[in-house]
This record gives structure tokens, sequence and C-alpha cells, in this order.
């Protein structure tokens, strides 16, 4: 007899359970069946861009909307992923740069399970875009590459840097003052062989939106042995007027340069020019400063010893 009485309780409390969820869930359907207002926040993004231009900002990256539907949609719509799609393109221009999209239930509707719910408001109802000129242009590459030579070496081209311009583009604004860009720091001491190797450009990273192309350049040093070289070589003086003659003294002239090994023997005296300019002649003085006018480009450090030379004049 107990036993039964237990097996009674027991579907008694089955059968009580059973009618007690299916009426919560018969209460619960009837609610999400009925209309009620629901606020929600819905992300901006922008697509269509046009090529010249540049999304330098807006006034809001979350609009929020408030309407009415039933509570099962709304449910639902927790499942999808929603957001205005805000064509740049299609925007409404209010002064050079400032364009704006206002916000209205027939334009812009909610998808998923949203899309026929009632839309009442939007805050703010107005996007504010801020679009900045794409503008482009070449600037030179300046090296923050430092060299120390090792002691008798050198390079008579020095650090060499390909491209030595780059293409930067970015906001007109910016770039505008854009005078250059830089290579990395980089030091490199005692060298005495060639040096060949990429190092990239600074990122600015106080310019938003800025591409530079390319992001890295090639840098090049051809290092040589160099020695001190001394050649004399005859002083000319030119620009003497035909009714005047002139001598000057020495007549020829000692030049000091630095030259690399290779090239050592192939200087010469006929490789070099230096002359007296008679139009630069001082009437309170009597002496002419010598000028350098001709020389190889394989030498390096070239001075005369010889700082000042005489004149005079023969009647």
């Amino acid at each position: 007899m107990a036993e039964k009485r237990k097996k009674f309780r027991k579907i008694n409390f089955r059968v009580f359970s059973t009618i007690l969820v299916i009426t919560a869930l018969t209460s619960i359907m009837l609610k999400l069946n009925k209309d009620f207002t629901f606020r929600v926040k819905v992300p901006v993004s922008f697509n269509n861009l046009p090529q010249d231009k540049l999304l330098k900002t807006y006034n809001t990256s979350v609009i929020n909307v408030s309407g009415v539907a039933t509570g099962y949609e709304y449910l639902k719509y927790k499942f999808y992923d929603q957001h205005f799609n805000i064509d740049l393109a299609a925007l409404t221009k209010k002064d050079s740069n400032l364009f704006y999209h206002d916000f209205n239930p027939d334009n812009d509707r909610l998808t998923g399970s949203l899309v026929n719910s009632v839309l009442k408001s939007f805050k703010p109802d107005t996007l504010f875009v801020i679009l900045d000129t794409n503008f482009e242009k070449k600037v030179p590459v300046r090296s923050q590459i430092e060299l120390n030579y090792a002691p008798g070496y050198g390079s008579l081209k020095g650090l060499e840097i390909n491209p030595d311009s780059v293409l930067v583009r970015g906001p007109k604004s910016s770039i505008d003052t854009l005078q250059a860009v830089y290579t990395l720091k980089e030091r490199f001491k005692a060298v005495k062989s060639n040096l060949k190797d990429s190092i990239q450009l600074t990122s600015l990273k106080r310019i938003k939106q800025l591409t530079i192309e390319p992001k890295t350049v090639k840098y090049n040093v051809d290092v040589d042995k160099f020695t001190e070289g001394t050649l004399t070589v005859p002083l000319q003086l030119i620009n003497v007027p035909p009714q005047v003659t002139a001598k000057i003294f020495p007549k020829r002239v000692k030049l000091i340069f630095n030259v690399n090994f290779k090239n050592y023997d192939r200087l010469k005296p006929s490789d070099f020019k230096v002359v007296c300019d008679f139009n630069k002649i001082d009437s309170t003085s009597t002496t002419l400063t010598p000028e350098i006018v001709q020389s190889p480009t394989y030498v390096r450090d070239l001075r005369l010893a010889e700082k000042t030379v005489q004149y005079l004049f023969v009647k």
C-alpha cells in the first residue's frame, strides 16, 4: 500500500511540473507576441570611400535607436550582427570637407528579425563626417646613418640612398607641409669595408592615415683606403685686360690632397687647373688668392699649400 502511494505521488508531481512548465511557456509566448518599446545601440560602418578622399573623422560610431516590435522579434534580434552601413559616396555635402547623413525610419531600416519594426527615433539623428583630400607627392629621403671611418679609410661618393625620394599619400592638410622623410637611426664605427643593406623609413605616426611607398630604402657605401698626395701645378692669371701686362709669383703652386690607392698613379698636373682672377685684384694689396677650378672626381680634401701669391705689373 505504501509503495502504491509513493508511485502516485511521483506521478502527480510529474503531471504538476509538466502543467507548470506548459503554463509558463504559454505565458512567455503570449508576452513575446505583444508589442513593446525597445532601445538598441547600432554601430556605424562605412563603405564606398571615393579614391581621392580619406575618412578623417566622424561625430559618432554608435547610433541609439528606439522603436516598437514584438518581444519575439526582439529576442531573435539579439542573434544578428547589426550595423548601419553608410555609403560615403552618397553623403550630402555641407562645406568643403564636411558631409552628413540624416537618419530616418524610411531609409535606415534595421535588419534581421527587426526589419519590420516601427522605428521611432535615432540619437544622434545626424552623422557628420569629415573627408579630407587624399593627396600624394614625392619627397626626398634624408639619411640618419652615421659613419665613422677607420684611420686612412674613406669614401669618394659617401653614403648613397636608393631610391633618394619616395611617394607619400595622406591628408592634404598634413602632406602639404611634409618636406622629407627620414631613415631610422644607424651608426657604424671604424668602417674599412663596403656597406650595403636596406633600412626602414620612420613611420611618422604624428600624421594619421599617412602611407609611404616604398617603406624601406637601400643604402650603399664604397669604402677605399686613402693616402695623402702632393703635386705642383702651373698657376694661370685670367681676365687680364689687353693693355695690361702682369706677372704672378710663384708661377707654380703646390696642391695637397687625399686619393685612394687605385687612382694614385693616374694623377698628373694636367688634371688640375689653378687660376688667379685679375678682376678680383684689390688696389690696396699686392696679393691674389689662387682658386682651384678643375680637379679629378677621385680626389678629396683638396687644398693649396699657398694661400696667396704676389702679382706685379710690367710696364
